[in-house]
């Protein structure tokens, strides 16, 4: 008997990316249904009429629903997959843009614009939880949305689900480490560990042979966004969203110069791709493929594959810490490989971090600790404290201003 896949927030541009990758898959998927639920119906019936019709045209033969009843979608879901949000790009844009007052660098998971983001989305990923938690109480819960940590610790805090949360950062690293190895990154074994958004790779096997000398060497190859010298310096390889930490003033310089922000690239790229599926509802246009979403090729469809076959796959995900990495609480949402076989997640022991690296691993995850309680509070001194350990918020004084303008909605 097949699975059910539910999908929370799936009217988004990107979901047929999602059938596209379980169309292609080349291990087998049985799904009996996968459910798409959103809010404005009219999206959501034009983003099902494209999944329903690649589904159609494809060898597979299971169904494709939706509906905007959140309860109807649940009932019965094996795995339901999380990947709203809220606000939308319009809420985006803000969280990108507020903090460069400030000169501090607006992103949607790292900084007070980050932190804005998990205020506004913990609260209504708690109440979807708790849905959840009712008609799907057995679910494996896949969360993509953002802050994936923090949004993943206050569901740990508050239900008993089983969720982890997954990002195509880490996947995508060791994609650009195969090319330029020039082996096929399947064969490429590594030693990874961090938080979501900040790991760092500290070992790249390949026949037995470590190889992260050689690809210290030539890191600049890899265009991470990272100074090459100081990825030589600290050891390590880090995911490309070290340089909001380590070249922040930089950051903050090139986001003032941009004419638009990302959130507004995305706004603009969203309705183009709006008005393409309508006009052609059988097939996925050539710009959804343009942004680089491997998040369901790469590791959601070979993550369910994995439970459903009884073939160890090794994958990185983010998981609550309890020991995984001793520096840093329990609670903690942590990103580091797993084994995933036969419906069991495993996380494996985590390798040994750098001490030139630490500290920054242990700052953020404070903020990201605080950060949590901050959001399921709702209340000021949990948000001004969470503030006050975020590593980009370099004052007092600063942090009193950001108050009001993370709280924003």
């Amino acid at each position: 008997m097949g699975a059910k896949l539910s999908v929370i927030g799936g009217s988004g541009l990107y979901t047929p990316l999602l059938f596209d990758a379980v169309i292609n898959n080349q291990t087998e998927i049985e799904f009996d249904e996968i459910c798409l639920n959103g809010r404005t119906e009219s999206k959501l019936k034009l983003i099902a009429e494209v999944c329903q019709n690649l589904v159609q045209n494809s060898d597979l033969n299971f169904k494709v629903t939706y509906t905007t009843d959140r309860q109807e979608a649940l009932t019965g879901s094996d795995f339901v997959l999380t990947q709203i949000r809220v606000g939308g790009m319009k809420a985006r844009a803000h969280d990108e843009k507020f903090p460069l007052k400030y000169d501090i660098i607006g992103e949607e998971t790292v900084g007070p614009g980050g932190f804005a983001n998990a205020l506004r989305t913990v609260p209504v990923m708690l109440d979807i939880a708790q849905e959840i938690e009712e008609y799907a109480p057995d679910s494996l819960v896949i969360n993509l949305t953002n802050p994936a940590s923090i949004v993943q610790q206050a569901i740990q805090a508050k239900t008993e689900l089983d969720i982890i949360s997954v990002c195509d950062l880490p996947v995508g690293v060791i994609n650009k480490i195969a090319n330029l190895l020039d082996i096929d990154s399947s064969a490429l074994e590594v030693d990874y560990a961090g938080l979501n958004h900040l790991g760092w790779y500290t070992g790249f096997y390949y026949q037995g042979q470590d190889k992260l000398e050689e690809i210290l060497a030539e890191v600049e190859k890899l265009e991470l966004g990272v100074n090459g010298d100081l990825i030589r310096t600290l050891g390590a390889v880090p995911v490309p969203y070290m340089k909001y930490y380590h070249h922040h003033q930089q950051q903050v310089a090139a986001a003032k110069e941009k004419d638009e922000l990302r959130a507004k690239e995305l706004l603009s790229t969203g309705e183009k791709i709006k008005e393409e599926l309508a006009a052609n509802p059988n097939q996925i246009p050539e710009t959804i493929y343009q942004r680089g979403a491997i998040w369901y090729s790469d590791v959601i469809v070979p993550l369910i594959s994995a439970l459903q076959n009884d073939q160890p796959q090794k994958f990185i995900l983010n998981v609550a810490n309890k020991g995984l990495i001793p520096e840093l609480n329990d609670e903690v949402i942590v990103e580091v490989p797993a084994v995933v076989n036969s419906s069991r997640i495993k996380p494996l022991e985590a390798p040994a971090i750098p001490e030139q690296v630490k500290g920054i691993i242990a700052q953020e995850a404070n903020f990201r600790n605080l950060a949590t309680k901050a959001a399921i509070s709702g209340a000021d001194k949990d948000i001004l404290r969470a503030l006050l350990a975020n590593p980009q918020v370099p004052s007092y004084e600063i942090a009193k201003k950001l108050l009001g303008e993370v709280k924003e909605k």
